[in-house]
């Protein structure tokens, strides 16, 4: 899972995405309506969706954007720092600089009892096949 901070730039890139699929459909889906005194334009290019069907779209793209919006904020209300004091805040990095600490010292203790586990094995291989050998040898 990306950090929040992410997460919000991926939010953002997808309500510029919405607006700009949003804008392409009402350019391309239109009913030309002419201006007054004017001759009704055509776009071979577009297909004109009926009054209800552009309703219904616009209805759900609307829907979307506000979604996604909502969704930003969310994400913004979520970051560190939004509402806390930076007395708050200090304390936290402290914390949890205390608690990186504790968890390294347990991972070289970790990393202790494995070579120390290791050279054991090695220790108890190597006089096995000592023995093994000095055992071939007298037969």
């Amino acid at each position: 899972m990306a950090d929040r901070l992410t997460q919000l730039q991926i939010c953002l890139d997808q309500l510029v995405e919405q607006f700009c699929a949003t804008l392409h459909y009402v350019d391309t889906h239109h009913e030309f309506i002419p201006a007054e005194g004017e001759e009704a334009m055509t776009d071979p290019q577009a297909t004109v969706a009926t009054k209800e069907e552009f309703k219904d779209t616009i209805d759900e793209l609307s829907t979307d954007l506000i979604l996604k919006t909502r969704q930003i904020f969310a994400l913004i209300d979520s970051l560190p720092g939004a509402g806390v004091s930076q007395q708050e805040q200090i304390k936290k990095v402290v914390d949890l600089q205390k608690e990186l600490e504790s968890v390294e010292e347990e991972k070289l203790q970790a990393v202790r009892q494995k070579d120390e586990l290791l050279a054991w094995c090695n220790d108890l291989v190597t006089s096995f096949s000592k023995e093994l050998i000095e055992s071939k040898k007298m037969a």
